[in-house]
Formats: C-alpha cells, sequence, structure tokens
C-alpha cells in the first residue's frame, strides 16, 4: 500500500538490461515501478546519481521516427525541451524508454524513443557497479 501511495505522479528513473548488458533508461511517468526498483530508494538514488554523472560516450544518437514524426510540428523550443533528457542519456549509451500514457500508474507500455550509437555494456565486476545492481533485466537484446 505504501508503495501505492508513493509511485504516482512521480517521475522517476529506472533502468534496466538486456541479454548482452547493454543498459536503458526508463522514465516512469508517474507509472508503477518494478519491484527490484522501488523496494530499495537508496540504492535507486545511487544509481540515478551514478548513470546521470557519466560523460559523453558520443553525441551521435538516433530519435526513433515515430518521435520525429510526433514532433514534427513542434517549435525547436519545444523540440528541445521534448528531447532533452533523451539526448542527455543516449549519448551517455542509454536506450531511453518513455511512457505511453504520463500518470497512469496501471498502464505499463512503454515505447523506445531515442538510442545510442554507442550503447553502454554494464560490467558487474566493477566494484562501483556491485553496489547499485541488481536491476531488472529481459532475455532479449535491446538492438538486434
Amino acid at each position: 500500500m505504501e508503495k501505492a501511495m508513493i509511485e504516482p505522479g512521480i517521475d522517476t528513473d529506472w533502468y534496466f538490461t538486456d541479454s548482452n548488458n547493454q543498459i536503458a533508461i526508463v522514465a516512469s511517468g508517474g507509472g508503477l515501478l518494478p519491484e527490484s526498483t522501488s523496494s530499495d530508494k537508496e540504492r535507486l538514488t545511487r544509481m540515478i546519481k551514478y548513470f546521470r554523472s557519466l560523460p559523453v560516450s558520443s553525441n551521435d544518437i538516433i530519435i526513433e521516427d515515430h518521435v520525429l514524426e510526433l514532433i514534427d510540428n513542434y517549435h525547436e523550443k519545444q523540440k528541445a525541451a521534448y528531447l532533452k533528457d533523451a539526448y542527455f542519456m543516449a549519448s551517455r549509451g542509454f536506450y531511453y524508454f518513455d511512457k505511453m500514457i504520463l500518470n497512469d500508474y496501471s498502464d505499463f507500455r512503454y515505447y523506445l524513443k531515442a538510442k545510442p550509437t554507442n550503447p553502454l555494456i554494464i560490467d558487474t565486476t566493477i566494484n562501483s557497479m556491485k553496489d547499485i545492481i541488481p536491476f531488472p533485466s529481459i532475455n532479449k537484446r535491446l538492438e538486434t
């Protein structure tokens, strides 16, 4: 019950890896967080701080076509604002997912907004990573 009282309406970053240890960031958009993420708020805070402090690996990123179509009629400032976090994280090697319907706690749908040209591969043997893992993992590859 406490979890449901805290999460709705709060846009929180959470992360997952694929079968190749590539990492994705998900903007929750006020939605339900995975139990492995929400069960330890301190670890989540460390993950966010660590991943957002990483340097740029490449400014060359790929914005998905459906996103470009969506923002085609936006003014330049609106486009920049809409893509700001996607650029920030994808330039650091993260696949960037966003919520389909913002602030709908029970909707679990997300879409790929942007992807890196130089994906970040998580090395789980690094000591700094041991402090913030595990986080959810999928059995597929993000890029096939």
